[in-house]
């Protein structure tokens, strides 16, 4: 059974972890484009919620004696895991919405564009809103691995070698010609 002093370390680590990685998201949404600031702003007023949620739950065990804290340790876990969760995924959401400022513009142009695929059904926004999410997430995963892609160059010249005095061609596509002696 883990000690209520390890027990208190893990989360005091955890918790300046969180707040270095608060402070980095900060920052970074101040370089955010103006439109997104003040959602982002709302979100990390949530993580940091979450952040003092937890000191609070490291107060209240730093409380307990021992004995007591055998005892509370189940409640205590649940609700730590239930702050990590939350604030894990604030966390995601801030970032992604740093690294895509116009996620949900291009979503809602998404499923405006399924409703009128669909005939202008009445009642289903729910469903084309999260079908509309889908399919900007895989334009996301194919714009991604485009970019890891090592891009080829099909029109890559080549030079064949041939006697001196022949003519030679270079790559499929363009018929560059000049003599193999020729300096």
């Amino acid at each position: 059974m883990e000690s209520k002093a390890t027990y208190q370390k893990r989360i005091e680590s955890q918790l300046t972890k969180w707040k270095t990685t608060i402070d980095a998201l900060k920052t970074k949404i101040e370089q955010a484009e103006a439109a997104g600031r003040a959602k982002l702003h709302a979100q990390l007023d949530r993580l940091h919620d979450k952040r003092a949620g937890a000191e609070k739950l490291l107060e209240e065990l730093s409380a307990t004696s021992q004995d007591a804290w055998a005892e509370i340790k189940s409640g205590v876990e649940q609700s730590w895991n239930e702050v990590t969760r939350t604030a894990k995924q604030t966390m995601a959401n801030v970032r992604e919405a740093i690294e895509h400022p116009h996620r949900e513009e291009e979503i809602r142009r998404i499923a405006y564009q399924v409703w009128l695929d669909e005939g202008c059904p009445h009642g289903r926004h729910l469903d084309h809103w999260f079908k509309a999410e889908s399919i900007w997430r895989e334009q996301q995963a194919k714009q991604a691995e485009k970019n890891r892609s090592p891009r080829v160059n099909p029109k890559r010249r080549t030079t064949t070698k041939t006697r001196p005095g022949k003519i030679a061609t270079s790559g499929e596509d363009s018929p560059a010609k000049r003599r193999i002696d020729e300096p």
